[in-house]
């Protein structure tokens, strides 16, 4: 029997609908409802198509073809059409597209997967998960912010689930039980790229450039790879012996490593293009010390926070006297401030001219700090700095919040008459770091690349590209500090524009915004949604004592044992939708531009969730009525149906429920 479909002519079996004449011709018409060899009793109209010599649209899955017929599947009616369709049932439906923590991690790292690989004991599976966008899990497991417990809806019964312990435990139980995760690559390509800086962002290029199969060189400055994770933070943070075996872990993907080569003096950019390289990332991170600058700030003992923890994670032991002050309010003051009391000083303070609620620091950070006996002056600032025979005189002013200025934000400023002196021996200095002081050493490439305000290198921040084609920057040297996960981000954002650039193919298309959702804010979000969910708090990290913590470097926080781990990852209320990536209504919607935001969501939940079957979880509340698990099921084992359809044909009063004929 032949036809024409979209003006092209086909041949199709007679007694066949259009639709399935559509598909045997690789021709797509969307659909929801349909299923081979059945009939929907109420049709989803997504189907719908125009036959010439017909006013009217019709339903391909329920209209046999005819010789000669004239099928048009995609026209401005068709699409006008399917929208309408679909407005029709987007307000129907009830549910998160992606979970709360998952669109809050800065690195989109699928987190309730691997939380549910954790409660099966997919620990493998696990950390492969998280490495697909994280190369890092041991350290990020121990120092990440955490942007993602801040969403968890978990908050709204309890507490939230401990996501980022999780990360660590599955990462430090492959390490103990010497599993080889065996990443997988892409077949060589030829090209070669050259990563300036073995840090967090230029080992997570490394990795995510090898896995595409590029030859990879990192070249770095110190004998050792690891940046700000190895020189940054101290052990009891990050072990060394963990960060060794989670470096060695990237390096297995075959990448090349020329240590002790710094940039600027052991080679410059224009001899990377010279060795054949097609392609650099500059990662060198931030690794020059903000300059304190006020009288007596080059004093002996008044020493940057960047040179203090270079010496501490070195072993040097040093000599700080029994009472050091700390100026600055970031991580890295944190850190200082718990190294110095480790090295015996008594009394450690830090300086701030804001609260202690303004500080850049983590507040987790803080408060850890506080436990080891850190001391914090607040809404103080020094002026000068004095020499004396008994160490140091810090001559502090008081502080106070300004008028906000034109950006609303209220700055420090001093109040007059209000200066006192704090003595101490040493002074730190944490002030912020930036990419150089004044301009890049080497040769006109590295003088010509342009620089922010900062003093950090100006990149694009959608592909990473500097100034001069094939040299790109990412992480803290193009930002300024950031946390680890960001580096990891911005880092990986970057080989995909390398990878483009150099194979000279296409960007992979950025993943869709599309996402429904129970509620933006907690306030959003209907309480009914957690009923049945029992109250069952958070399992506590194992952690030294402090009166123990402070006496070594050994690590603070001991992780979860295997019962923990498996115990706490059951806790999460899988808010996401485990068929996301193969969601028809997702699909059509971003094919058909139609944004449910503005189509309308459900807001609240109207039937309770049936966990009954073995199998098989029934959510009525992200139900559209499209009966496909109804057509589909060929034992006749669904008994569906709505009481009701309100006036635009959106169902209402859904029952669902399996009968006697189910196989399972």
């Amino acid at each position: 029997m032949n036809i024409t479909i979209n003006g092209n002519k086909v041949t199709a079996e007679e007694g066949i609908t259009i639709l399935e004449a559509a598909r045997r011709a690789d021709i797509h018409i969307p659909t929801f409802c349909s299923v081979d060899g059945k009939k929907s009793a109420s049709p989803c109209g997504l189907c719908s198509v125009e036959i010439a010599g017909r006013e009217e649209l019709v339903c391909s899955c329920d209209t046999v073809i005819i010789e000669g017929m004239e099928i048009v599947t995609d026209s401005e009616q068709l699409k006008e059409y399917r929208k309408q369709r679909l407005a029709i049932l987007t307000p129907n439906h009830f549910g998160d597209c992606k979970a709360p923590c998952n669109l809050t991690c800065p690195g989109q790292i699928n987190v309730q997967g691997y939380i549910a690989h954790v409660a099966k004991g997919q620990y493998e599976e696990s950390v492969r998960l998280v490495m697909e966008r994280n190369p890092f899990p041991f350290s990020v497991g121990r120092v990440c912010p955490r942007f993602c417990e801040t969403r968890c809806r978990r908050i709204l019964v309890d507490e939230p689930v401990s996501i980022n312990h999780l990360k660590r435990f599955v990462a430090d139980w492959c390490m103990n039980h010497k599993i080889d995760l065996k990443i997988p690559k892409e077949g060589p390509t030829g090209k070669k790229v050259a990563v300036i800086g073995g840090g967090p962002s230029g080992l997570t290029g490394a990795f995510y450039l090898a896995k595409k199969g590029h030859e990879v060189t990192v070249f770095e400055a110190e004998k050792k790879l690891g940046g700000m994770l190895r020189y940054g933070f101290p052990d009891y943070k990050i072990p060394k012996n963990v960060l060794d075996y989670e470096i060695a872990s990237i390096l297995r993907l075959g990448i090349k490593v020329e240590a002790g080569k710094r940039w600027g003096k052991d080679f410059t950019l224009h001899e990377l293009k010279d060795r054949g390289f097609d392609a650099t990332l500059i990662t060198i991170g931030a690794p020059v010390d903000q300059p304190f600058e006020i009288p007596g700030s080059d004093l002996p003992n008044v020493i940057p926070a960047l040179r203090f923890l270079r010496d501490v994670n070195a072993g040097v032991k040093g000599n700080y006297g029994r009472r050091a002050a700390v100026v600055g309010g970031n991580n890295g003051a944190m850190e200082v401030a718990r190294s110095l009391i480790r090295k015996g000083v008594n009394e450690v303070t830090v300086i701030y001219p804001r609260a202690k609620t303004e500080m850049t620091a983590n507040q987790r950070n803080i408060r850890e700090a506080e436990k080891e006996g850190v001391q914090f002056l607040l809404m103080a600032s020094p002026v000068k700095i004095t020499g004396t025979e008994k160490g140091l005189d810090i001559d502090l002013i008081r502080m106070k919040l300004g008028e906000p200025d034109s950006k609303g934000i209220r700055n420090p400023e001093p109040i007059p008459g209000s200066s006192n002196v704090l003595q101490v021996d040493t002074i730190i200095s944490s002030l912020g770091q930036m990419a150089c002081e004044k301009s890049l050493p080497g040769g006109t490439l590295e003088e010509s690349l342009e620089l922010t305000e900062k003093n950090n290198i100006k990149a694009n921040p959608r592909t990473s590209l500097t100034n001069h084609p094939g040299i790109y920057a990412a992480g803290d040297v193009t930002s300024g500090p950031r946390s680890v996960i960001q580096s990891v981000v911005a880092a990986r954002r970057s080989v995909e524009n390398i990878h483009a650039q150099i194979m000279g193919v296409d960007k992979e298309p950025a993943e869709s915004r599309f996402n429904f959702t129970r509620g933006r804010s907690f306030d959003d979000v209907d309480l009914r949604c957690f009923e049945g969910v029992n109250v069952k708090l958070r399992e506590k990290m194992p952690t030294r004592p402090p009166e123990i913590s402070v006496q070594d470097f050994d690590e603070v926080k001991l992780g979860f044992n295997e019962k923990m781990a498996v115990s706490e990852a059951k806790r999460c209320l899988s808010c996401g939708c485990t068929a996301f990536e193969r969601c028809d209504l997702k699909e059509q919607c971003i094919d058909l531009g139609v944004d449910p935001t503005k189509t309308g969501m459900a807001t609240t939940p109207l039937y309770s969730k049936d966990n009954s079957h073995p199998t098989i979880i029934v959510d009525l509340n992200k139900c559209v009525y499209c009966q496909k698990c109804f057509n589909s099921c060929e034992y006749g084992a669904i008994e569906l149906s709505a009481g009701s359809f309100d006036e635009q044909g959106g169902a209402r009063e859904i029952s669902f429920r399996f009968n006697e004929k189910c196989v399972h």
